[in-house]
């Protein structure tokens, strides 16, 4: 293995922990309701047989900034999803109109804002733990390249010091994450 395989290998890790955040995020509510609010929420259907997310049940739209329309592609799992999304964290009201599923939002209060952005924060920190794990984990396998004199110490350096470099660069873009969704929750 060589110093360019490691690289790759932490940068295509990394990003899936940007991945995994990026969607977190669009988790979180903000002042407009969006399909990603509720789109991978599981649903347990057909008498508890099959686990599925939202979206692969039914097709769900938006009608003004504050309603979410959900709409099953087979009515018999219309209750299913109705439980679903009473018993999931994002504190949601649906309405059953037959067939559809109305979820209306109201407007967000500031402390509802400010517990959102915690939130967050909380996510992007988690994110940055996972890239500092996959860090330590690629300054190992370059700390093992240099016992077995695959390298040499001052190459161990360098590639220390890119690892570091490419390390900020990934948790530059989840601040910025940070910031995109913060102004998203506190904008009215």
């Amino acid at each position: 293995m060589d110093l360019n395989t490691i690289y790759a290998d932490f940068k295509q890790k990394a990003q899936k922990s940007i991945d995994h955040t990026t969607q977190e995020l669009r988790q979180i509510r903000t002042g407009q309701v969006t399909p990603a609010l509720v789109e991978d929420l599981s649903v347990t259907t057909y008498d508890g047989t099959t686990t599925l997310s939202l979206k692969e049940l039914a097709s769900l739209t938006t009608d003004g900034p504050t309603t979410l329309i959900i709409d099953p592609f087979d009515a018999s799992v219309t209750q299913d999803i109705e439980k679903a999304i009473q018993s999931s964290p994002l504190g949601l009201s649906p309405s059953v109109d037959g067939k559809l599923i109305r979820i209306t939002t109201p407007p967000l209060t500031e402390e509802q804002r400010e517990k959102f952005v915690k939130l967050a924060n909380q996510k992007i920190e988690e994110g940055k733990v996972h890239i500092r794990v996959q860090r330590d984990d690629t300054r190992k396998s370059v700390k093992t390249l240099e016992d077995n004199k695959e390298i040499s110490e001052d190459d161990k350096y360098r590639a220390e010091k890119e690892i570091d470099s490419i390390t900020k660069e990934l948790t530059d873009t989840l601040d910025e994450l940070r910031e995109r969704k913060q102004a998203d929750i506190m904008s009215v």
